[in-house]
């Protein structure tokens, strides 16, 4: 069962893993046209491991912005990651505080939408989660590196089109939430409620309002996503 969960966890990150390439290999020809080293690069990718706050992060390095607002705003970015974990945690209780932790780094959007789908219909195993966790990680790693490599064999990511692939990317993510018309109604609202704090909030901190009330939905209805586990996994959650 476990060899069946690596080879489970590596095949479902792949389709994702392939555009890490490409997306990572954009990051790293922006990051090297920004003035940082392919060590500076790479290192970020594997420090970090966040692509929205690292992209963030090149375009307020372009602006000379200090170092302290820099910090501040990747972590605004990224303090949506704090909901994702309260929500992944019931799956995660069977685990070692030890392992929860040392996973919490490799948890970005991609991965938390690949294992909860998964979560949905299986039971958690360790093998799982490392498997895709690892496979994103090792293929924007490497993405990032190659882009640094061969930034002048990469055309312009903007007259290719390609600003529209992100928002592909997480589309496809999306659509294998839509289980229910409660998380379809979640999905409209908070999406209409993101678009328009962005015109008042800085800093992103509209996705972390937005993800405030996606919480707050799923907090109050918590019953309709009790139903979707599976018995088992209820079972050895609640031991």
């Amino acid at each position: 069962m476990k060899q069946n969960d690596w080879k489970k966890g590596f095949l479902d990150a792949l389709p994702i893993a392939f555009s890490f390439i490409l997306f990572g290999g954009i990051f790293g020809m922006l990051a090297a046209q920004t003035g940082l080293s392919v060590l500076e690069s790479v290192g970020m990718s594997l420090i970090v491991f966040a692509g929205s706050a690292q992209f963030t992060a090149l375009s307020l390095l372009t602006d000379h912005t200090g170092m302290w607002t820099i910090i501040l705003v990747t972590f605004f970015v990224n303090s949506r990651h704090l909901l994702m974990g309260l929500s992944m945690s019931p799956y995660y209780q069977p685990f070692s505080k030890k392992f929860s932790t040392v996973m919490a780094f490799f948890l970005i959007d991609e991965q938390y939408a690949i294992t909860m789908n998964h979560f949905r219909h299986h039971r958690a195993t360790k093998p799982y989660i490392i498997a895709v966790s690892l496979t994103l990680y090792a293929t924007w790693v490497g993405g990032t590196w190659l882009g640094t490599l061969t930034q002048s064999l990469i055309p312009d990511p903007e007259k290719l089109g390609l600003g529209f692939s992100f928002t592909a990317l997480f589309l496809s993510l999306v659509y294998f939430q839509f289980t229910s018309l409660l998380r379809i109604a979640v999905f409209v609202l908070c999406g209409t409620a993101a678009v328009l704090l962005a015109f008042v909030l800085p800093y992103g901190l509209h996705l972390l309002a937005a993800g405030i009330l996606a919480f707050a939905v799923g907090y109050f209805f918590n019953k309709e996503t009790a139903k979707e586990k599976p018995a088992e996994q209820r079972e050895e959650v609640t031991a």
